[in-house]
């Protein structure tokens, strides 16, 4: 069995190294631990899990300190990990598996998790490949070995195996940090070499991250523009480049642009999720809903590919929910009047809360806008996922369109959910409205107990209403005197107990 060095760099990673090392320990057959100027508890960590540990003097190359490392290494592959990097659990078996093939270097899937320890941005890179001497990192920073390896005419491959990283789910004041010492790096890079496109790019990705857009926009448009003879800019990090061009101009306005540049880098990656996501959006913006869900529908494809392990074309993938995908989706068949497809996706993103309820606020909001064909939907969802909201969206609906009996009913299912007071106050006034009046006081006198209720004021005048069209008006007298005693200043309900206490004398006489 081909045995295994893990090769690392670090520095004050007492936070992260432990798990790091937890993750690995029963894969690989060494540890190499290379420190570039430890303070903290680092060493005595990596010394704990029998790494041996070397010392190197740090000079702003990270090719130069990750070759220290592999040199020290006597396994038959190397592995590479970071200390806020972690190998996935269930990788042990297709390790062993790619391994024992007839490759030189296997890229892995990293799965970048953000701030909230959610999936971000997935991408791909050699992290395994064999001890070879002619096997180098290169570039100061974000070094490769991919280009040595091919130059000795070596073989890589795409694997399933995925690590973790949560680099970037730390704070502001870390990850600016960061990107101010990988910046100052790249651009030493840059003057010495104006035409290393790879370079650019980065230039291009860190500024951005930096908040300064436009310059590393400018960065990626010089990437892209150093011809093809003397770049060193694979066709992945290429249709990375037209998308995030393409997001910038849809940002700016320009949605014809960003098109163009999302379709450049279809072109260049067809089998890629995120540039038919974004051109199925740009498409939305513009109402073009038949070329929108093409260009979605494409995406969701191409997204289950990569769950089920497809390698990635590009050279990241953001990470999309495909409930996302779907959700949208459903808005393109809801606009082009294909309900059938519509209500398909609805009931394919009810498992998420989250999209459930963006799915009927979209509803509520057509409605609004008087397309009566939102109802049908929102009636559909009733059915198939009926909640508290969905019957008290339909509920308001019916009331607008003054079905009450359905109304009423719609409210008692809501309240068959939840115990709530402004469905409560709604019902009493629906049946008021069908001169259920009895009904209509069975479910409103409660709100006599219920004085800190925002609904208060309003349903006890409406019981009132409710004991009036009940033939009861010592009832309802007492109701307005509740009124009064919240509300001593209030003419209207003065006048009211007036007025209905003189016909109610006359009555008696």
């Amino acid at each position: 069995m081909p045995k295994i060095s893990l090769c690392m760099i670090v520095k004050n990673e007492e936070k992260f190294l432990p798990e790091c090392l937890e993750s690995v320990k029963n894969i690989v057959d060494e540890i190499i631990i290379v420190d570039t100027g430890s303070t903290d508890r680092t060493i005595d960590i990596a010394r704990s899990y029998n790494a041996k540990v070397f010392s190197f003097k740090w000079e702003n190359d990270f090719a130069s300190a990750r070759n220290e490392s592999i040199k020290h290494a006597t396994g038959d592959w190397i592995l590479v990990l970071d200390a806020d990097e972690r190998l996935n659990q269930g990788q042990e078996k297709k390790i062993k598996k790619y391994i024992n093939l007839n490759f030189d270097g296997l890229y892995v899937r990293v799965i970048n998790l953000d701030k909230e320890g959610k999936p971000s941005v997935i991408n791909e890179y050699p992290r395994l490949f064999r001890r070879k001497d002619e096997f180098k990192f290169e570039g100061k920073i974000h070094e490769q070995i991919s280009p040595s390896i091919l130059r000795s005419g070596g073989k890589l491959a795409k694997t399933d195996i995925t690590i973790t990283h949560l680099g970037y789910g730390q704070s502001d004041e870390i990850m600016n940090k960061k990107y101010e010492r990988n910046l100052q790096i790249l651009l030493d890079q840059f003057k010495q070499n104006p035409n290393n496109a790879y370079t650019c790019y980065h230039i291009g990705i860190t500024k951005i991250l930096k908040g300064e857009k436009d310059e590393g926009i400018e960065y990626l448009k010089r990437s892209i523009q150093i011809p093809r003879e003397i770049s060193n800019l694979s066709d992945s990090l290429g249709a990375v480049i037209y998308h995030t061009l393409g997001e910038y101009e849809i940002q700016k306005g320009n949605i014809s642009q960003g098109l163009n540049y999302f379709v450049k880098s279809i072109k260049i990656a067809p089998h890629q999720v995120g540039a038919y996501f974004s051109a199925g959006l740009a498409h939305m913006k513009q109402s073009n809903f038949i070329f929108a869900k093409n260009f979605l529908e494409k995406a969701l494809k191409n997204l289950y590919a990569l769950s089920k392990g497809k390698p990635l074309e590009t050279a990241l993938e953001n990470f999309i929910e495909p409930e996302l995908i779907m959700f949208n989706l459903m808005i393109c068949y809801f606009k082009l009047g294909n309900f059938q497809n519509s209500k398909k996706y609805i009931l394919r993103i009810l498992t998420s809360e989250k999209f459930y309820k963006l799915a009927l606020d979209f509803l509520v909001a057509e409605y609004k806008s008087l397309n009566k064909n939102a109802v049908q939907i929102i009636k559909y969802i009733a059915e198939v996922k009926p909640s508290f909201d969905v019957f008290k969206i339909l509920a308001g609906i019916q009331q607008i369109e003054g079905d009450l009996e359905n109304a009423v009913k719609t409210l008692k299912f809501a309240l068959e959910f939840k115990d709530d007071d402004e469905i409560k106050y709604n019902l009493g006034t629906c049946l008021v409205g069908l001169r259920k009046f009895n009904e209509a006081i069975d479910v409103l006198k409660e709100f006599l107990n219920l004085k800190e209720s925002p609904f208060f004021n309003d349903a006890i005048k409406v019981l009132a209403l409710s004991y009036i069209g009940a033939g009861d008006i010592h009832k309802a007298l007492q109701c307005y005197e509740v009124l009064l005693e919240r509300n001593p200043a209030d003419e209207a309900v003065k006048s009211r107990i007036k007025s209905l206490a003189h016909n109610h004398l006359a009555s008696r006489v």
